[in-house]
């Protein structure tokens, strides 16, 4: 066998056997049930839009331009319908190729930065897929998985190879670019620290400063050429209001503490990655020996001068900021402890003599989520390129705990055995279920919903239990297939019972009959978010409709027959007699089940589908005209098995 057949089997052996474990889990979940409201319904909303209306550069939603989100992941949607038809599995098989993807590039990029520890390469993708946030919001057809894909090629071409060591500028700005288009100036941030911070990693940059930083600027350059190849033109097709959205109002609403009805700021105090932490890098914390290794490897005796110091204010910031999330301190003391305990940590961090991928990942991380904390706008799906760093970190500590303390990477006491105590109780708390439930808990919507399939999975996490008990090699593994297994339980679980509350193909395929008859359609009382435009192939836009009377956008023409958001729903239906309407509550009043024209459960409420002069005539307190047919009830099962309140 030639040397370059010997790599490439090489390669492919070390894919083996966690991609087509990973690969076969992810397909599984991502197809147990459909499109999840509202960050995979609205995805598809703007690409059906954009597909059916011909808006190849402009992204569109519910019929106005979307300025929150750049095209790229649409582009790829497009692609795949262009070859197999407008679908929703082909944009559910890319999610899992861009998942697939992310793992292989997270083991490559930690065999660069590791090569000496080539089990460092071999754990980050294991202890990757076991995360149980990122593989569910891997299962969301959303941009975050395939940005981490182009942070994670990005800072690949920012390291050295076995054979260069100067970094692929062209291929670093091209990412960027890709990157850009998938999320927009985000990006930047994911990657500006590596590249900011580089003469504290590595020695090319420390040796070559000025072409670093200038090749480095070079490359973010080119990558904001490419988003403004798409943004200038796209700016001048959607109008000035998009225009001003897509350049200013949008990327600062998210930076700035603004509470704009228009914005989507998500705005959160700084505390929030520091609390939540734990919870999206679970079952890694969890796993003592991770938690025991971190520090061990990170904070190597003797310290210099000032690292306990150091220490101490990072943890009394950390305690202080966790009580701000019960004490509610002043907004920018609560960015100052933020920044206390981020800033001396990483500090004393680089005063270690530490390795290169270590410091490579301190530079990466910390940083990262110092900002990311600072900026107003946070959602935990925001740091998921940065988990891939957080493995490689665990994994590389874990590696170097085998090497310098024998004893402690073998104690068994440190193995992964809390996590089986919390499976163990979850199983009890799942076999309890069904005889619990109806007594205890006959209104909890989830748990009732959950309760008849429960015990079955409750064998799957004592099996899972099991396996974290085991002693000797292994463990890694172990972990990581538990984790794996254990996310795609529950996933599972929750589509047997509770999808049908989440399911809005009865109200989609209802409304995509009344919009080809031409019935304009209204939302009453909430936003909408295109939830129902891709599953009913929705040609037109949805009004929203006002709940308070009166309020209805003013028109000089009585006989006015355009959709207008803001409407009364008095006006819409004077306006439009033949229209509908998509109504919500917590419980459907006792009228509709006489006079709606269907009703489905709608998460933990209701939805309900009317002629829009009928529900005005209730509201008004007149009698409706008699229907013509009797209100449809989904899902069917649901009310053949279940006493609903009539």
């Amino acid at each position: 066998m030639s040397n370059s057949a010997y790599n490439r089997s090489e390669h492919l052996r070390a894919l083996w056997p966690w991609l087509p474990l990973w690969g076969a889990m992810a397909l599984l979940a991502i197809f147990s049930h459909g499109p999840m409201p509202m960050f995979s319904t609205r995805t598809l909303a703007v690409a059906w839009e954009m597909w059916a209306h011909g808006h190849w550069l402009v992204p569109h939603i519910n019929g106005e331009p979307y300025s929150e989100k750049v095209p790229l992941l649409f582009w790829m949607i497009h692609a795949g319908w262009a070859v197999f038809g407008v679908n929703d599995v082909w944009p559910r098989v890319l999610e899992v190729i861009f998942g697939g993807a992310q793992l292989v590039l997270a083991s490559v990029l930690a065999s660069r930065l590791f090569p000496a520890r080539p089990w460092v390469a071999k754990a980050t993708p294991w202890l990757l897929m076991g995360l149980a946030y990122a593989f569910l919001f891997g299962l969301q057809i959303m941009y975050e998985v395939l940005l981490v894909v182009w942070v994670l090629a990005a800072l690949l071409a920012l390291t050295p190879t076995a054979t260069r060591a100067e970094p692929r500028w062209w291929l670093f700005g091209l990412f960027v670019g890709a990157g850009l288009l998938t999320k927009g100036p985000v990006m930047a941030l994911h990657v500006l620290f590596p590249l900011l911070l580089g003469p504290l990693w590595s020695d090319w940059a420390r040796q070559h400063k000025a072409r670093w930083y200038g090749f480095g600027v070079l490359g973010l350059l080119l990558g904001f050429a490419i988003l403004l190849a798409w943004a200038l033109p796209a700016g001048e097709a959607g109008g000035e209001a998009y225009r001003q959205r897509l350049f200013f109002t949008q990327t600062a609403g998210r930076v700035v503490d603004t509470h704009a009805a228009d914005l989507q700021n998500h705005a959160r105090p700084a505390w929030y990655y520091l609390l939540f932490l734990p919870v999206i890098v679970f079952p890694l914390s969890g796993w003592l020996r991770g938690i025991v290794a971190l520090p061990m490897t990170l904070f190597r005796r003797p310290w210099r001068a000032g690292t306990g110091g150091a220490i101490a204010c990072s943890v009394v910031a950390l305690l202080l900021s966790l009580v701000s999330a019960v004490a509610h301190f002043p907004p920018l003391l609560e960015k100052l402890l933020v920044v206390l305990v981020v800033v001396p940590l990483f500090v004393a961090l680089m005063r270690q003599p530490l390795e290169t991928g270590l410091r490579f990942l301190l530079a990466w991380l910390l940083p990262s989520l110092l900002v990311f904390s600072l900026v107003t706008g946070k959602q935990l799906y925001y740091l998921l390129p940065e988990l891939a760093g957080v493995t490689m970190l665990v994994a590389a500590s874990v590696a170097d705990l085998r090497e310098r303390h024998t004893g402690l990477a073998t104690r068994y006491v440190l193995g992964t055995w809390p996590l089986s105590v919390g499976a163990f109780v979850l199983a009890i708390a799942l076999f309890a279920m069904p005889s619990l439930v109806p007594s205890r808990f006959p209104d909890n919507l989830w748990l009732t919903g959950m309760a008849p399939y429960a015990r079955f999975f409750g064998v799957i996490f004592i099996v899972l239990g099991a396996l974290l008990l085991l002693r000797g090699r292994g463990e890694m593994r172990r972990l990581a297939f538990a984790g794996l297994i254990g996310t795609v339980s529950l996933n599972a679980l929750f589509t047997l019972g509770v999808w049908y509350r989440y399911d809005l193909a009865p109200a989609s395929q209802y409304l995509a009959q009344a919009d080809a008859a031409g019935h304009p359609i209204g939302n009453l009382g909430v936003s909408y978010n295109g939830q129902y435009h891709f599953a009913g192939r929705l040609m037109h836009p949805i009004a929203r409709i006002n709940v308070v009377p009166g309020m209805a956008t003013p028109v000089e023409d009585d006989e006015d027959t355009a959709i207008h958001n803001g409407d009364s729903l008095e006006d819409f239906a004077h306006h439009h007699p033949d229209g509908v309407i998509v109504s919500y509550a917590k419980h459907p009043p006792t009228e509709a089940f006489r006079y709606a024209r269907l009703i489905q459960p709608s998460r933990t409420g209701w939805l309900m589908i009317w002629d829009a002069p009928t529900l005005a005539a209730l509201q008004a307190g007149r009698v409706p005209a008699e229907p013509k047919q009797p209100t449809m009830l989904y899902p069917q099962d649901y009310w053949r098995t279940r006493a609903a309140l009539r």
